[in-house]
């Protein structure tokens, strides 16, 4: 089972787990995929601080599901095309 390897305190590891949660909800996608993405794009984001928890709180759950799932650069939010994932792994 993979877990969630972000360097973060509780509370942002509990959000990070909230988001992996949203993912397999929205994607249906299983868990370990879900924080397999979630390890990938913040690998180098630790969440150590109170400003960086600032970062990672300023966005709902939901939203940085399809960041992650999608990419930033899809530009999901502009339309409801259909959209491809980012590949993974």
């Amino acid at each position: 089972m993979t877990e969630i390897t972000v360097r973060a305190t509780d509370e942002a590891l509990a959000y990070l787990e909230e988001i992996a949660l949203e993912m397999v909800k929205l994607f249906s996608i299983d868990l370990d995929e879900a924080r397999g993405r979630i390890n990938r794009r913040f690998k180098d984001r630790p969440f150590m601080t109170r400003s960086a928890e600032t970062y990672l709180f300023h966005e709902e759950q939901d939203v940085w599901a399809k960041h992650i799932y999608y990419g930033r650069e899809s530009y999901w939010w502009v339309d409801d095309e259909p959209r491809d994932p980012l590949p993974y792994p």
